[in-house]
């Protein structure tokens, strides 16, 4: 891309690419004055922002190396994982759900995807292209649920309902994958666990400990399945060398969601 940041308003979404971001250089994708994605052209295994990192390990930890996979990208970003996951793993397919038109011709006329990556757009409402989904029996390895508006996740697309159509489009062996913003109180991360939790048989969450001590800003990525998870391997893929991360299952996920509820419609 230029070397210049350049401006998307619209209507619906104002969004900057800002080039020269990152230790080894990228763009950083602003979405409504939040720093949404990071892309490094020259590397896309080079993941800039923390929460993606959790996300590739996640996605590693569950899959044989560079085994294809099916994904469903629920909010494109700057298709930071689809770039990841098409260098890492090729032959995966991948479908993306975004509300913005505007913003994925904005991000690919900056950052074209590698032509040998397989994607397939939808722009809708995430919760109603998942519903399209589920009537047509389609099938995933992988669902990532990357949703917001600014930095809070709407709450049509963090209930237990919503999660229930999710967990129909996994494959027997498929993964659920939900990013989540730590806020005052970690309220929000901690709802969407518990609901998670109440519709899944294997749940686990990644974050670093100030996170999850409520002493400091960061993600809690989740990730729900109806099969065993991976755990050790998901811990191994874990990259501890910018600040340490935990993974939270069993009593320890128990005790950071504490008395939170289940979220419904």
């Amino acid at each position: 891309m230029d070397a210049q940041p350049l401006e998307l308003d619209s209507p619906d979404v104002h969004a900057e690419l800002l080039p020269g971001r990152g230790t080894n250089g990228g763009a950083s994708l602003v979405i409504d004055g939040v720093t949404q994605s990071h892309v490094n052209p020259a590397d896309p295994r080079d993941l800039q922002l923390e929460y993606t990192r959790f996300v590739a390990a996640i996605a590693d930890g569950c899959r044989e190396p560079a085994e294809p996979v099916r994904v469903l990208h629920l909010g494109a970003g700057a298709l930071t994982i689809a770039r990841y996951l098409g260098a890492t793993r090729p032959a995966s397919v991948h479908h993306v759900v975004e509300l913005h038109r505007a913003l994925v011709e904005f991000v690919l006329d900056a950052l074209p995807l590698d032509p040998a990556v397989e994607v397939t757009f939808e722009f809708d409402d995430a919760r109603a292209a998942v519903g399209r989904a589920v009537a047509h029996g389609s099938s995933f390895d992988l669902v990532i649920a990357d949703l917001f508006a600014g930095s809070r996740t709407p709450e049509h697309l963090s209930t237990a309902e919503f999660f229930d159509d999710l967990g129909r489009l996994l494959a027997p062996d498929g993964v659920l994958v939900v990013n989540t913003i730590a806020s005052a109180g970690l309220g929000t991360s901690r709802e969407v666990g518990a609901t998670l939790v109440d519709g899944f048989d294997e749940v686990l969450a990644v974050a670093s400990p100030t996170v999850i001590a409520d002493a400091g800003l960061g993600n809690v990525v989740f990730a729900a399945s109806h099969d065993d998870l991976p755990r050790r391997r998901i811990r191994r893929r874990i990259d501890q060398t910018h600040r340490r991360i935990e993974l939270l299952e069993g009593p320890s996920l128990a005790d950071y969601l504490g008395r939170a509820r289940p979220r419904h419609d």
